[in-house]
C-alpha cells in the first residue's frame, strides 16, 4: 500500500525543468514520487526519491499556482504536467489536486500540457471538453501485452483503457499522440508486438507518435535485469554500455546508436504503414536528428514571425 505525505509547496512553483525539451516553459509536479511504480522510472535515482511506496502530495499547487498568476506580469502560455511524476496517478487525493490544478489554469486561458500512463477520468474529460484547444495530451504506451504490462507497470492504467483514452481525448477534440517509450529491445519493437499496438492505436485516432528506447541506471538496473531474465533478454541488456544524452539529461546504461538508429528506422517503416508519423526523442539520442518528441504539443504559431518556432520540441 503507497502511504500518502501530504506537504505545502512553497512558491515558486511554474519553473522549468532540467530536461533540455522543457526548459522553455514551466512545468508542475504534483508529487515527489510516483504511485505507478514502472520498474524502469529513471526518478528511483533521485536523491529526493522517497522509496517505492511513498509519495509526497503537494496539496496545496493549485492554491500557489493561482496566486502566482495574480501576481505575474507575463503569464505563461503553456504549462506542463509533469516532468518527474505522473499528474494521473490512481490515488484519488493525487487525482483531486491535479484537477484543482488544471481548472485554475485552463480557467485563466492557460495551455496545459501532459504525458500519462495513469487514469483519464471522466470529470477531466468533461474539464477538458469547456476548452480542448488548451489541451495537448500524449499517452504512454509500448504493448497490449497483459504480461508485459503486468512485469513492468503494474499499477499504471491497463493498455485497453489507455488506448480508450486517446480515443475519449480526440473525441473532444484535444490533439493526443502516443508515447512509445521505454521501447525494449527485442521484447516490444519487435513487429509481432508493435502490429497490433499500432493497429489500435490509429483505430483510435493516432497520427503520430514519439518513440525511445529503453536505459538503465544502476538504482534499477539490477532488479529490471531479473525482470526481463523472465523474457530471456537480461543477458544483452547487461552487456551495453554507458551512452550520454543531451547536456542535463545525464545519460545511462543503452543499446548501441548503430543499433538505435536501425531500430527506428524499422520502426518507422512499421508505423507508416499504420498512417503514423514517428518522432524520435532527440533528448535521449541527440546523435539522431528529427523534429523532436513533441513532449508538452506542438509549438505554437508565434505572433512574431522570426521568433523560434521549436519553442515546445526536444531540440
Amino acid at each position: 500500500m503507497v502511504e500518502i505525505i501530504r506537504k505545502l509547496r512553497r512558491p515558486p512553483i511554474l519553473t522549468s525543468s532540467a530536461i533540455p525539451c522543457l526548459r522553455h516553459l514551466p512545468t508542475i509536479n504534483i508529487t515527489e514520487g510516483c504511485a505507478l511504480g514502472c520498474s524502469y522510472c529513471y526518478i528511483q535515482g533521485y536523491s529526493h526519491y522517497p522509496g517505492p511506496e511513498r509519495v509526497i502530495l503537494f496539496e496545496n499547487t493549485a492554491e500557489v499556482v493561482r496566486d502566482e498568476l495574480r501576481r505575474k506580469r507575463k503569464r505563461p502560455r503553456r504549462v506542463y504536467f509533469s516532468p518527474s511524476s505522473d499528474a494521473f496517478q490512481y490515488l484519488p487525493e493525487v487525482q483531486e489536486v491535479t484537477f484543482q490544478t488544471m481548472s485554475v489554469l485552463l480557467e485563466a486561458g492557460i495551455e496545459v500540457a501532459f504525458l500519462t500512463k495513469g487514469f483519464v477520468a471522466d470529470r477531466f474529460l468533461q474539464l477538458f471538453k469547456g476548452a480542448p484547444q488548451l489541451v495537448f495530451a500524449q499517452i504512454g504506451i509500448t504493448s497490449l501485452d497483459p504480461g508485459v504490462w503486468r512485469t513492468f507497470e503494474p499499477r499504471t492504467g491497463p493498455p485497453s483503457q489507455r488506448v480508450e483514452s486517446i480515443r475519449s481525448l480526440r473525441g473532444i477534440g484535444i490533439e493526443t499522440t502516443a508515447r512509445l517509450d521505454p521501447l525494449i529491445p527485442d521484447l516490444t519493437d519487435t513487429e509481432a508486438n508493435m502490429n497490433p499496438l499500432l493497429a489500435a492505436l490509429r483505430e483510435a485516432g493516432v497520427t503520430r507518435a514519439s518513440a525511445s528506447f529503453l536505459f538503465l541506471r544502476q538504482c534499477f538496473a539490477d532488479r529490471l535485469s531479473a525482470q526481463l531474465d523472465g523474457f530471456m533478454l537480461a543477458g544483452s541488456v547487461l552487456a551495453w554500455r554507458y551512452q550520454d544524452f543531451v547536456d542535463g539529461c545525464g545519460g545511462g546504461r543503452m543499446t548501441s546508436l548503430e543499433d538505435r538508429a536501425l531500430r527506428f528506422e524499422r520502426l518507422s517503416t512499421l508505423c507508416g504503414q499504420h498512417g503514423i508519423r514517428l518522432n524520435a526523442c532527440r533528448c535521449k539520442n541527440p546523435e539522431l536528428g528529427g523534429s523532436g518528441c513533441l513532449i508538452a504539443g506542438p509549438a505554437p504559431v508565434p505572433a512574431d514571425p522570426t521568433a523560434p518556432q521549436s519553442l515546445f520540441e526536444c531540440r
